[in-house]
């Protein structure tokens, strides 16, 4: 296997290689600068605070199961 103008020939060598390979794949980078406008949503797209207060809740043993047993 070939990383850049080097040759990995042992097994720890591609095992890491591979490793480092999908770790940075899959990490996320943090995107600075970005940000909305505080007006962005108009209070009417807004959720109330007992709208937020019900989504923010722990998900229940039946909820859970639910989910777990529709991925069949």
């Amino acid at each position: 296997l070939w990383d850049g103008d080097t040759l990995l020939e042992s097994p720890d060598d591609i095992s890491s290689h591979i490793y480092s390979f999908y770790k940075e794949l899959f990490s996320a980078e943090p995107c600075g600068g970005v940000s909305l406008c505080a007006d962005f949503w108009s209070l009417a797209d807004q959720v109330s605070d007992a709208e937020n207060a019900e989504l923010t809740l722990p998900f229940s043993p039946e909820e859970v199961g639910r989910a777990v047993a529709s991925m069949k």
